[in-house]
């Protein structure tokens, strides 16, 4: 019995602590309607046949999203989807039936979506390799989605049999709109469909105008109830993973009635509490209210903590509280008496430490929602890798990149660069409508491979090994 199996490497988070649910990949397409071609079809299926199979394939996604689908003959499209035999330009050639499938691009990478013409690909059968329920696999992966570790779910790494009655799982549901939001959501009446269990999903077309020719934040921040707030000055924004929601920039004294302008660190502790600090004083907050009897002295809450610092975080590698201010760093673990210990006091530990983020020191950090930790400065921010305690360099485009362009969606002509030094520079690519020209890389890839269960099962190429193409297009979408 042969199980086909997703070879594209498995991203599901935060590794071992990972709920069972959907993955997301990072990136995602900014517009609503999509457009696709078929530019080669196969030898096996009429085009008529392929034309409604790959549309009810994109339906499956089009039912619970804003989402739309238009097929056109020729021309740049979103999606471009091709049965292709052996080498077929992109570095990753099939090999004839029951081997590799089919693979497909994440939005980052172009969305593309190739199958193998050697496959006996059919229509309403148990026989051979059913089409629509590969393509609606695949085409999850152009829109963003990785695997994910629910077992029944389409984006599963094994494909099932035929399934003559498919319908979506509730965690692909949850997966897509996550990224997209819901059909409701978009129309704007009540919501019955099952959506992501996260922040509400209302992403402005665009960055904030004011804050996009000047891309500094003073502070980042995760409450209790899921949302990322960010503030700069006297205003703040919720951002979600898709963009800047609608209605921001608002006043901090409106929205967060107690806290001052101009803060200079917060972060959220394990116990729901948020903390805000300002010169000598810090706030605490449940959620966005301030709690009774504060402001109060850093020196009373947080000892050993000196005043004015830069950042502050919840670390994941070990839990503890961070603090940064200039080119120091402090260590507060309030488990531990004193909370901060001698190797860290008094400014004895130096960022550079924290390798590949600016020695000179930061402006703000935050672990986000998806397990990672960011860096800010200036208009620039970094991922760090927590296991390997370094800046990812692994992901391309490689770090720092544009806050503004990343976190606040704000569009390439709204951006005033204010890099760091030479070469730090995260420029906005020249765009030609919504796909400019470039080249696609091997990470993007998601191949369907197949294997025995008690043979030898291929193994999917590694998701870090890049390969340029000369002929192909190449979509920069935001992904943090």
């Amino acid at each position: 019995m042969n199980m086909p199996r997703c070879g594209n490497k498995d991203r599901i988070g935060p590794e071992t602590k990972r709920r069972k649910r959907y993955a997301l990949q990072g990136s995602r397409w900014r517009v609503k309607q999509l457009t696709y071609k078929i530019s080669k079809y196969p030898t096996r299926l009429t085009d008529d046949e392929v034309d409604k199979e790959v549309q009810r394939a994109f339906d499956v996604w089009t039912k619970y999203t804003p989402l739309t689908f238009t097929r056109k003959k020729s021309g740049d499209v979103h999606i471009d989807v091709r049965f292709e035999r052996g080498e077929h330009g992109d570095g990753d050639p099939f090999d004839g039936r029951g081997g590799t499938l089919a693979h497909a691009y994440f939005p980052i990478y172009g969305g593309d979506a190739h199958f193998d013409d050697q496959e006996i690909w059919t229509i309403n059968s148990y026989s051979g390799t059913n089409l629509f329920q590969v393509a609606a696999h695949e085409f999850g992966h152009s829109l963003g989605l990785s695997h994910s570790d629910v077992r029944d779910s389409l984006m599963a790494p094994f494909y099932r049999e035929y399934k003559p009655s498919f319908e979506l799982h509730q965690d692909d549901i949850r997966g897509i709109q996550a990224l997209y939001g819901s059909k409701e959501e978009e129309s704007g009446t009540p919501s019955t469909t099952t959506s992501a269990p996260s922040r509400p999903l209302d992403p402005r077309v665009g960055g904030d105008d004011e804050f996009c020719k000047s891309p500094q934040i003073d502070a980042i921040v995760t409450t209790k109830n899921g949302k990322t707030y960010a503030f700069k000055g006297s205003k703040y924004w919720e951002l979600l993973d898709v963009g800047v929601a609608s209605g921001y920039p608002r006043s901090i004294s409106e929205g967060w009635n107690g806290v001052p302008n101009d803060i200079d660190a917060a972060f959220t502790w394990t116990n729901g509490k948020t903390y805000i600090f300002k010169g000598s004083e810090y706030w605490r907050l449940n959620n966005m209210d301030v709690d009774s009897g504060y402001p109060k002295p850093i020196s009373q809450g947080f000892k050993g903590i000196p005043s004015d610092i830069d950042a502050a975080f919840v670390w994941s590698g070990n839990g503890k509280i961070y603090f940064f201010k200039g080119d120091t760093y402090y260590r507060f673990d309030p488990a531990k008496k004193p909370p901060v210990s001698k190797q860290y006091a008094g400014g004895k530990r130096k960022i550079k430490m924290w390798t590949g983020l600016p020695e000179s020191g930061i402006d703000d950090a935050i672990q986000y929602t998806n397990g990672y930790t960011y860096f800010f400065k200036g208009d620039l921010y970094w991922r760090f890798n927590d296991k390997q305690f370094k800046v990812d360099d692994t992901s391309d485009p490689p770090y720092p990149r544009s806050v503004a362009k990343w976190w606040f969606n704000c569009d390439s002509g709204q951006i005033r660069t204010l890099s760091l030094k030479s070469g730090d520079e995260d420029t906005a690519p020249k765009e030609r409508g919504d796909i400019p020209a470039g080249s696609k890389r091997d990470a993007g890839r998601a191949a369907l491979r197949e294997g025995g269960e008690n043979g030898a099962r291929k193994t999917a190429s590694s998701a870090h090994t890049p390969v340029l193409f000369a002929i192909s297009v190449l979509v920069w979408k935001r992904m943090i």
